[in-house]
């Protein structure tokens, strides 16, 4: 099997991506992961599965770049997709997000079985199989992400119930609660109670709504607001007294395991792992209810309207000034998460759909029938 992932980021898809290889591998399937970015999960996947990066992606990235050479960009791309999977001698292509989804072309004009695992919104995913020009799914199987994704899927590819697999994302609990545990040293000592947030920092993510959440908690309630991740628009990463800026790291645990309280302030986000990966940790979250937050957080942390920063901001003053709600939601929180968001549970499913037909009909051998000759 050829898994696919778009990068190796230390973020949702990514990591998820990191867990189905481990979780094969394990099991002795044969992987080999194809990475088509570099960044810090290179190593991760290369300790688990031969890892190799995609072929010629500088030079495919400077004619993307170019209005112009763009239909070129695409052929080069097709190009390069195939030649790996025929390089690699893929019996199935797992793609791992519809970033990635160029490399349907290349399965389908090697009749090779393809397996599309979606991670993003609906219009993320059109604007992606728009990108690649994948004009249609027909033949492909298809796993979400999230109960809402699965709703988006069935709608655009006319499938009825069944005909998309939902493998919910979760985190790799044990290499978290490890990783956590690393020295990442320690908050200045006295400090106010943190509000934190864990992303790429950009519009999508919510930063500016999250700045303004700061502002009107910071003006009745001391409170620390620290942001940890990547700094995607720089131009919104500004940090003031009070509100802090990690910028990116190798690993953002430590400093998660130091939220009084987890925020997500996202605009657009299906099925964000942060929030679980928060849970499991045991820190209530603050969240505006978009994508499958919702199924995500249930009885663990407070959802309130997207983008209504009023609200955002007094769910986080009522966790601020109740240390015993703050602490009943925290413990409800981790006990969701290991209840719903297993790794055990995440192989087993994903096991049950690599078995199953591949392709709506289900007239294609099942993967335990190739793998068998």
């Amino acid at each position: 099997m050829v898994l696919v992932t778009h990068d190796a980021s230390l973020t949702g898809a990514p990591m998820v991506a990191l867990l189905v290889a481990r979780s094969l591998a394990e099991q002795g399937d044969e992987v080999t992961v194809v990475s088509r970015r570099s960044g810090p999960l290179l190593a991760d996947f290369a300790a688990v599965a031969p890892t190799v990066p995609e072929l010629l992606y500088r030079v495919r990235r400077r004619l993307w770049e170019s209005r112009v050479l763009r239909p070129v960009a695409w052929i080069v791309d097709v190009l390069a997709a195939t030649a790996t999977l025929a390089r690699h001698r893929a019996d199935l292509v797992y793609v791992n997000s519809t970033a990635a989804s160029i490399y349907v072309h290349a399965a389908r004009w090697l009749k090779v079985p393809v397996v599309l695992h979606v991670h993003e919104s609906d219009a993320n995913t059109d604007m992606f199989l728009s990108q690649a020009r994948v004009d249609d799914l027909e033949g492909v199987e298809l796993v979400a992400c999230s109960p809402q994704v699965e709703r988006d899927l069935m709608a655009r590819t006319g499938r009825p119930s069944g005909g998309v697999h939902l493998l919910l994302s979760v985190p790799d609990a044990d290499r978290l609660r490890a990783m956590a545990c690393e020295d990442g040293g320690a908050p200045p000592a006295g400090d106010p109670l943190m509000v934190g947030a864990t992303g790429s920092v950009g519009h999508r993510k919510g930063t500016d709504l999250w700045l303004q959440v700061a502002r009107i908690v910071q003006a009745s309630h001391p409170a620390h607001f620290v942001w940890v991740g990547e700094l995607g628009d720089p131009a919104m990463a500004v940090p003031t007294p009070g509100v802090d800026f990690t910028g990116p790291t190798s690993n953002p645990y430590p400093a998660m395991a130091w939220f009084d309280i987890a925020t997500l302030p996202s605009r657009d986000d299906p099925f964000p792992l942060v929030v679980v990966e928060s849970m499991l940790l045991g820190k209530p979250v603050v969240a505006f209810d978009v994508g499958s937050v919702r199924d995500q957080v249930g009885e663990g942390g407070i959802l309130v309207p997207p983008e209504d920063v009023e609200a955002f901001a007094a769910a986080v003053l009522h966790l601020l000034t109740d240390e015993s709600a703050r602490a009943a939601l925290g413990v409800a929180a981790r006990e969701r998460a290991e209840r719903l968001f297993s790794s055990t549970a995440f192989t087993h499913r994903l096991r049950e759909i690599l078995g199953a037909p591949t392709g709506p009909t289900g007239q294609e051998p099942r993967i335990a029938a190739r793998q068998a000759r």
